[in-house]
């Protein structure tokens, strides 16, 4: 059975609080400080009110939780939306990344057409580097410590 893709809910804020407080997902972060279970139910709780414009999705791959996108509109624009990525730092090096970055794609292209993607990529993290790269992105110039991809769908 393949990768399937579901709208993020309430119930998956321990999890995704889990995979995000991870040291290998926290090096590549704008925000790489620890998160609390209150500071972050709190920030899941106010974005989940947002999904119907800024999708935010869990991935699953027979039935177990693999991996996590979100979709935020960039600031001052209506259609150009900053994708965040994570995988589950368990199931890293498996092709998942690639999956769910495609997936992601095709469901923006659905409901907001027209769009751009912007990434924010980590100048150390080579691995998602790659992936955008191999995505379509182009590659933008460096901004302190990350790089940006973009995409016009």
């Amino acid at each position: 059975m393949g990768i399937t893709q579901r709208t993020a809910c309430l119930s998956d804020a321990e999890l995704l609080l889990s995979w995000r407080n991870q040291a290998t997902t926290r090096q590549f972060s704008g925000h790489s400080q620890l998160i609390s279970p209150d500071e972050h139910l709190r920030w899941f709780t106010a974005r989940l009110k947002r999904t119907y414009m800024e999708p935010y999705f869990l991935f699953t791959l027979n039935q177990k939780p693999v991996g996590t996108s979100r979709l935020d509109i960039v600031t001052g624009s209506d259609n150009e939306y900053e994708i965040s990525i994570l995988v589950d730092p368990e199931q890293n090096g498996q092709g998942l990344g690639t999956q769910i970055l495609e997936m992601t794609c095709a469901s923006i292209v659905n409901s907001h057409p027209k769009s751009s993607i912007l990434a924010k990529v980590h100048k150390d993290n080579l691995i998602s580097q790659k992936l955008f790269m191999r995505a379509g992105f182009k590659l933008m110039p460096l901004e302190g410590k990350f790089f940006h991809f973009k995409k016009i769908l």
